[in-house]
Formats: structure tokens, C-alpha cells, sequence
């Protein structure tokens, strides 16, 4: 997943980061972009009409489930 920075036509940088952060991300583009994302237990799929759109989705359900674990550890 992870690809030059200096692409522009690399993918979206959400995508990145959340490879970065050890998320598995599958981009799957027909007429609507669809993305996979898995990390430990937890599995997001999300649909959007562009692949920035469902990028920014998944980004911020994957920042909210790990705030999510976090509590949840700590108790």
C-alpha cells in the first residue's frame, strides 16, 4: 500500500497513514470506491462515491475505534 509521496496520482495520504499505523487497507475503485481496513479485531468497510470521500470515512472510524480499544484496555 505504501507508495511514492511524490505521485500524484499515488492514492489518497489517509490511506497512508493508516497503513503506517498498521492498519491492512484494500482500495477497490468501480463505479463507487470501496476500502477495506482490518487491525487486530476490528474490520471497517466503508463505500463512497470517490476514493477521497470513502478515504476520509474510514480514516476517521479507524481514529475513533482506536480511541474506542484504548478506553477499553484501560479499564
Amino acid at each position: 500500500m505504501a507508495t511514492n509521496l511524490d505521485d500524484p496520482d499515488r492514492g489518497s495520504f489517509l490511506l497512508e497513514l493508516l497503513y503506517l499505523a498498521g492498519w491492512q487497507v484494500k482500495v477497490r475503485q468501480d463505479e463507487r470506491a470501496r476500502i477495506r481496513a482490518t487491525r487486530a479485531d476490528v474490520e471497517l468497510e466503508v463505500t463512497g462515491t470517490s476514493l477521497d470521500e470513502a478515504a476520509g470515512i474510514v480514516f476517521a472510524r479507524a481514529m475513533r475505534s482506536s480511541h474506542l480499544n484504548d478506553r477499553l484496555e484501560s479499564d
